[in-house]
């Protein structure tokens, strides 16, 4: 099956998104980065919330579209089974979508309670967090035919969404243990910057003259470090700067970078 394209538009729109995940401090503007979604793939119902991995799942609603008995009910019996929560509580991974489990088998209270309140089509993501914090995004009634387009768009948006919400819901309390700061060498701040302003990484390579090797050696040093196993996630962690902390840049140099300042959006 070929990759979902995305048009020079929704491009934008999603360069758009990511520019408003960093500034959002509060759950109101969680909610409107969740459904600037609709701008790309249409839908009817959407909601996001959290999970506790560290306390059974104890899950918790920010916002839903979704009928409000619909939303009682299944949080307290349809949440666990969502595979993209399953996912979260049975493999490592940073992010997880239902489409991972196409052939789940889905309790049949499950199906009969979404059938009862009009809901179809489904897709869903969860991130993992700090603490056992992690977040979940579900939408619903949206085209079936563009279900490879949504899953493509939550894979690159959900890092974001999650550190908007976990933020605004002050998932990182001062009252945690500080967590030592991760330190990234000069060279893995300029690839990361890169990467940030959506180059490849051959494009990385031709602009800092290192090998294709070298840079790919690089982005997997960094995605160990900052905790994350994919460029979009790194992307969202760098934006937003919660997981890390990165040592000054080298003096500037012609092919330095872009700062904080004038990176594209």
């Amino acid at each position: 099956m070929s990759q979902p394209a995305f048009s020079a538009k929704e491009f934008q729109r999603l360069g758009e998104i990511m520019y408003d995940a960093r500034s959002v401090d509060r759950n109101d503007g969680v909610w409107q980065l969740v459904s600037a979604v609709q701008r790309v793939v249409p839908f009817e119902f959407s909601g996001c919330g959290a999970v506790d991995l560290l306390h059974g799942i104890d899950p918790s609603l920010g916002h839903s579209t979704y009928p409000r008995e619909f939303c009682q009910l299944y949080m307290g019996q349809g949440l666990a089974a969502d595979p993209a929560v399953n996912r979260l509580l049975t493999s490592g991974q940073t992010v997880t979508s239902s489409a991972d489990e196409p052939v789940i088998h889905e309790p049949k209270g499950i199906t009969s309670l979404k059938l009862d309140f009009g809901i179809k089509t489904c897709l869903s993501a969860g991130v993992r967090g700090d603490h056992g914090a992690c977040s979940y995004f579900a939408f619903s009634n949206f085209d079936a035919k563009q279900a490879d387009k949504l899953r493509l768009l939550l894979d690159i948006l959900t890092p974001h969404f999650h550190l908007s919400y976990m933020r605004c819901k002050s998932a990182w309390s001062p009252n945690r243990p500080a967590q030592p700061a991760v330190v990234l060498s000069k060279r893995e701040e300029e690839i990361l910057r890169w990467v940030a302003a959506g180059k490849t990484n051959w494009e990385i390579s031709v602009i800092l003259k290192v090998s294709l090797n070298t840079v790919k050696f690089h982005l997997k040093n960094i995605f160990q470090k900052i905790g994350v196993e994919n460029r979009w996630s790194a992307i969202a962690y760098w934006q937003n700067g919660e997981q890390h902390r990165i040592t000054p840049s080298s003096a500037p140099s012609d092919d330095r970078p872009p700062s904080a300042s004038n990176r594209p959006t």
